[in-house]
């Protein structure tokens, strides 16, 4: 009896894995349809493969990828220096006293960006992402 539930859960196996194969190839092709419809750099005519260039679509992008496009740490922060107003108590993210923070930290390209600073200071700092 033992052997005969081993064989029929085999057969069953066999008849399912390709259908959830299937089901998965086509969630990742649903998804890929619907990224592009909340990608930031479609606009500037960036294909996905530009920044995906390794592992799959899910795969977060190294720093490396944001900056040869964007630039060095030391050059976005002169970039984004007049944000930097301690009056205000504003500080420049691309300066900042954690280092050189990773790019998706802060930024999402198929999401809204958040300001990774908030999640310990207090007061929140005001400050849009893009």
């Amino acid at each position: 009896m033992k052997h005969l539930i081993t064989i029929t859960t085999m057969s069953l196996m066999k008849r399912i894995l390709p259908l959830l194969l299937v089901m998965g190839l086509s969630m990742s092709a649903a998804y890929a349809e619907s990224a592009p419809k909340v990608n930031k750099h479609k606009g500037y005519g960036v294909a996905c493969s530009s920044c995906h260039t390794t592992g799959t679509s899910y795969t977060r992008p190294d720093d490396s990828i944001c900056l040869g496009c964007h630039g060095s740490y030391a050059e976005l922060a002169q970039k984004t220096a007049k944000l930097e107003n301690i009056k205000a108590a504003v500080t420049n993210p691309h300066k900042s006293h954690i280092g050189e923070a990773r790019c998706t930290g802060c930024h999402k390209n198929h999401g809204p960006s958040i300001l990774m600073c908030n999640q310990c200071h207090s007061p929140k700092f005001d400050m849009k992402v893009p």
